[in-house]
């Protein structure tokens, strides 16, 4: 069901749900690390636990969605769980209880990320596969978008200029986000058609059949050329750069400790670069090849972190932050596409299921690593949260290694 009201709806949703996260990322980290004094790990761990959650849910859902589930009915359940736990940790945030809203954020992370294994694979509904590369670049481009809109939408409230409930700044943005969010989501949620399946009746959501029927396919689909070293790929490289963007406001206030405004805005032109690396490098893999296209993406990110994590001049920093945009939407929209033109057509709900759980299983690993480098080196100061982008960078070669051994769509690399 190739339309442009879809295709535009299933953008407005990237749109929605970017403009919560981003918030989220910035101020909630920092709320929990820097005003209630909690570890860097827990906040970390964070990401480790929704997960594990994930590993535990996802594939299985996968396959029930190749036989008979469908996509958008997941959506708009978990587009709904995702709100109310967010709105419950926005509150809670506003009310100064640190421990129980950091549980609750981690209950509404797991929904957040849960809800893209109904969301991703939509994209086979809407985009022809020679024009994959270029719809998933407009999702990311309305990705960052609603980044940029989030930003500005909160800024009043982190500037301490509009207050809610008369708390903290930092805990003041969380609820106006929720909010935008859902009024974005629920055109997605209510206008979408999905291509229908065919049902005939015979299946019966039966636990064991459907996890033997789980193994099975997923047996099938590591198999398949090309599918299973390409997981393994993004799990590796995708755990550098997730951690280190997870961690980019505390990494910013403890080694610049610069104000969130000035966090804001670096932010805001880091938002604008990306989208535009996530629309251009749509059309660019499209015409050289998706693999091609993001191994070069992949090199760059080898020098990037390194060289973001030792700048000594915070203008080049900022400079450096802004042009390393280009390689984050440029990333996500290539690694998207390259998903879609490995994966057998009867398999590619559970294949998004994997893209999507190794996108967030890179939280299972990198974020304690960063998290043991800046707590075991507290004697160092801020030099330490230095050393754990070094740190990182390391799992981006493994990542490049296991990239080149993936067939591409192209007849010569």
């Amino acid at each position: 069901m190739n339309t442009k009201r879809n295709i535009f709806l299933w953008a407005l949703y990237d749109f929605a749900n970017s403009l919560v996260s981003i918030v989220f990322f910035l101020y909630f980290a920092q709320w929990i690390v820097i005003d209630q004094g909690l570890p860097d790990l827990w906040y970390n761990l964070t990401f480790t636990v929704s997960t594990i959650l994930l590993v535990l849910t996802a594939p299985y859902v996968g396959v029930l969605l190749d036989k008979r589930w469908r996509r958008i009915t997941g959506l708009r359940w978990t587009a709904a769980a995702t709100a109310i736990l967010y709105i419950i940790c926005a509150l809670l945030a506003v009310s100064g209880k640190g421990l129980p809203a950091l549980f609750i954020f981690t209950l509404g992370l797991f929904m957040f990320q849960f809800n893209f294994t109904f969301y991703t694979p939509l994209i086979n509904d809407i985009a022809a596969p020679e024009k994959k590369g270029r719809v998933s670049g407009y999702g990311i481009a309305a990705n960052y978008l609603g980044q940029f809109t989030g930003l500005l939408l909160v800024l009043p409230f982190s500037e301490g200029t509009l207050s809610l409930f008369g708390s903290s700044a930092r805990a003041e943005t969380l609820l106006p986000a929720v909010m935008a969010f859902i009024i974005f989501a629920i055109p997605m949620l209510i206008f979408f058609r999905e291509t229908p399946k065919e049902n005939t009746g015979k299946e019966e959501a039966q636990f064991a059949s459907n996890t033997q029927e789980l193994i099975h396919k997923t047996k099938h689909l590591l198999r398949y050329p090309g599918v299973g070293l390409f997981i393994l790929a993004y799990f590796f490289f995708n755990d550098a750069i997730l951690t280190a963007a997870n961690n980019f406001p505390i990494f910013v206030e403890q080694v610049w400790g610069v104000s969130d405004t000035i966090k804001t805005y670096i932010l805001l032109g880091v938002i604008i670069t990306t989208a535009i690396g996530g629309l251009i490098s749509g059309f660019i893999a499209d015409k050289f090849g998706h693999k091609r296209t993001l191994m070069c993406i992949l090199v760059g990110w080898v020098f990037i972190l390194p060289f973001l994590g030792f700048i000594a001049n915070f203008a080049l920093f900022v400079f450096a932050t802004t042009l390393m945009g280009f390689w984050f939407g440029a990333n996500w929209a290539v690694s998207r596409s390259v998903m879609a033109y490995l994966t057998p057509k009867e398999s590619n709900n559970l294949a998004f299921a994997f893209f999507n759980l190794m996108e967030r299983a890179s939280s299972l690993v990198g974020p304690i690593v960063w998290g043991v480098v800046v707590g075991s080196l507290v004697g160092l100061g801020s030099y330490r949260y230095r050393l754990a982008t070094l740190a990182v960078t390391v799992f981006i070669i493994f990542g490049l290694w296991a990239l080149g051994k993936v067939r591409s769509d192209r007849a010569v690399i």
